[in-house]
């Protein structure tokens, strides 16, 4: 093995394989069922001939125990999914995972907030108790704190006045706030709370779900702060860890190319007109050395990461796709953008996510996904009177006669009206047409049958949570 191959994302891959095969007693009888040999794993060139991994066929069968890479002490904590797709699922972390996630988080809030010479107040408002998103947060934190970060950190949950409470109290002594949210929190707390929120310079880290470029510039909007650059995605997932991060780079190419199709369908292979609504996915950059991400012939992405509860081609059901930054900078190139290609780095690692695929409903035979609503929901000209959460179910009568219903939350205030219903109605048949080649064939046999019910249901409606993620699909 040459030097150049010790630091190939691949090589570095099949060592942590051939160790995880070692090392964890699940992982062994998993091999073992689909007839592989621990040894033959070390002559593989190619993960690809490894069978993939899932929360149903891998984890859940399981006992956490025997996922574990070395001894009980090493798990530092143990904690849940929220559970969005069903029942919580609990995981283990040590410190891997959290040394992973604080050596690329320290990059967003270096990049995004130099929080290495800024003091700073860290509002950590996913939920803690037993979820993993709070906790992992916090510890990350932590961890940034101990490598020069100055950082003050406080986890007053998702109640928006309870957050604003937080900043009343503590904020005046800081140059900048943090806030680390899910979207339909921080637009909570900017509905609620954002005269207090002006006052002071604000960034928003948010993560959970994928956001709109049109949510992020309600969002500017809303900081007072129209043209600046305080609102980052992040991405992730319970199962395999944080994974990416916007860049400065990447925000410019998603803002650039919801303005131009050409751009768009160049980078994202999406193709829009003028007046449709713009469909992207989350655009971000990950380090391959902490997760080695592929794509399966069916677009979904598998992902290998160590640490105490390592995992192997392990699919979370988001379809995406993995980009070099030379390829990237190729198609700004082609595409005419010769200023955004010059700030890719050309051998980082890009990664695309088209949204999750596990909670779909069927409607007509056709798979409806949550990621076809939410461009029409969070669509600019509806800011000022909806909240961007939304329920999508398939409902069926005595006769077994399907609807397609979608219940959307004003905002606090709002009463329901026709001109907005028939305005959500309009862009979501839009957004379906595009995104669906089965449902546009079904609209064209069906018509207005087949378009979406639209519900307007007051702010905190049943169904409408303000204490943990959205369940966007009933």
């Amino acid at each position: 093995m040459n030097q150049a191959d010790l630091h190939d994302p691949t090589t570095t891959a099949l060592r942590l394989v051939q160790s995880i095969a070692l090392s964890v007693p699940a992982y062994r009888r998993f091999l073992d069922r689909h007839g592989i040999e621990i040894d033959t794993i070390a002559a593989m060139t190619d993960l690809g001939q490894l069978p993939t991994t899932s929360k149903e066929t891998y984890r859940r069968p399981n006992a956490l125990a025997d996922l574990h890479a070395g001894r009980p002490e090493d798990v530092e904590t143990i904690a849940s999914s929220a559970g969005s797709s069903g029942a919580p699922t609990f995981w283990s972390r040590g410190q891997r995972s959290t040394d992973h996630g604080a050596a690329m988080f320290g990059q967003v809030l270096r990049e995004c907030a130099d929080t290495e010479r800024t003091a700073t107040l860290a509002l950590v408002t996913f939920p803690l108790g037993p979820y993993i998103g709070g906790a992992f947060m916090y510890a990350m934190l932590l961890e940034l704190r101990k490598r020069g970060h100055r950082l003050s950190i406080a986890t007053p949950g998702m109640d928006p006045d309870v957050i604003a409470q937080v900043i009343s109290e503590a904020a005046d002594g800081y140059q900048q706030i943090v806030i680390f949210a899910y979207p339909p929190i921080a637009r909570d707390l900017l509905d609620t709370h954002g005269d207090l929120l002006r006052r002071h310079r604000v960034i928003v880290i948010v993560g959970g779900e994928p956001v709109s470029e049109a949510w992020r510039t309600l969002v500017h909007g809303m900081l007072g702060d129209r043209d600046g650059d305080r609102v980052r995605v992040v991405y992730g997932a319970t199962d395999v860890g944080f994974v990416g991060y916007e860049t400065a780079a990447t925000v410019a190419i998603r803002s650039a190319a919801e303005h131009d199709s050409t751009l768009n369908r160049a980078v994202f292979g999406i193709e829009h007109n003028d007046g449709d609504v713009v469909q992207q996915p989350a655009f971000v950059q990950y380090h391959p050395e902490f997760t080695y991400i592929e794509v399966d012939s069916d677009g979904y992405l598998l992902f290998t990461v160590g640490g105490v509860l390592p995992l192997v081609r392990y699919r979370v059901n988001d379809r995406g796709d993995t980009l070099l930054g030379s390829a990237v900078r190729h198609r700004l190139l082609d595409a005419g953008y010769p200023g955004l290609a010059a700030d890719i780095d050309p051998n980082a690692h890009y990664l695309f996510v088209f949204g999750r695929t596990d909670v779909a409903a069927i409607y007509s035979a056709v798979n409806i996904y949550p990621d076809y609503f939410r461009p029409a929901v969070e669509h600019i000209s509806l800011a000022t009177r909806l909240t961007g959460r939304f329920i999508a179910r398939c409902e069926t009568d005595s006769e077994q006669r399907q609807t397609l219903t979608l219940d959307v939350e004003l905002r606090p205030g709002q009463q329901p009206d026709p001109e907005t219903a028939e305005q959500v109605r309009q862009l979501s048949v839009a957004s379906l047409r595009q995104l669906s080649a089965e449902y546009r064939i079904v609209h064209d046999q069906k018509g207005p049958d087949a378009e979406p019910v639209v519900r307007l249901k007051p702010f905190r409606s049943e169904g409408f949570v303000t204490g943990g993620k959205q369940k966007s699909i009933d």
